[in-house]
């Protein structure tokens, strides 16, 4: 048994069709059958073609498989782009400046919520003066 051998063994066992399941090999061609409904193609042809090319999916396990692909591939997306929101930390950070007028004031019941509809909002305090 060597290195080579037990790779090639497990690339191949990840690659090939016989060993994963539907959903894994349903996210190899993920982005072409996202690309098909986008053009109009019907959930149940694609499933129709899909099931003629070796799967075994019902309509219903199909788009549950699509919901679930779906969600983590914007799980993923989103940890991506999640730092890219924040500030370098050499970076300093500004805050807009409170007006001077009125405290802030936290909103903790509905009665706060109506209170805020009403009050006045000066948009000179919030602009940027540098």
């Amino acid at each position: 048994m060597t290195k080579d051998s037990v790779t090639s063994v497990l690339r191949s066992l990840a690659t090939g069709d016989k060993n994963r399941s539907e959903t894994a090999r349903l996210r190899d061609i993920m982005d072409e059958v996202e690309n098909a409904l986008t053009s109009g193609v019907s959930r149940l042809a694609i499933l129709e073609a899909l099931n003629e090319q070796g799967f075994t999916m019902t309509i219903k396990s199909f788009e549950s498989a699509l919901y679930r692909i779906r969600k983590k591939r914007t799980r993923s997306a989103e940890k991506i782009s999640y730092g890219s929101h924040f500030a370098p930390c050499n970076q300093s950070v500004q805050t807009p400046q409170q007006s001077s007028k009125e405290p802030q004031v936290r909103i903790m019941n509905p009665a706060d919520i109506r209170k805020s509809r009403h009050r006045e909002i000066d948009l000179d305090d919030l602009t940027d003066k540098e």
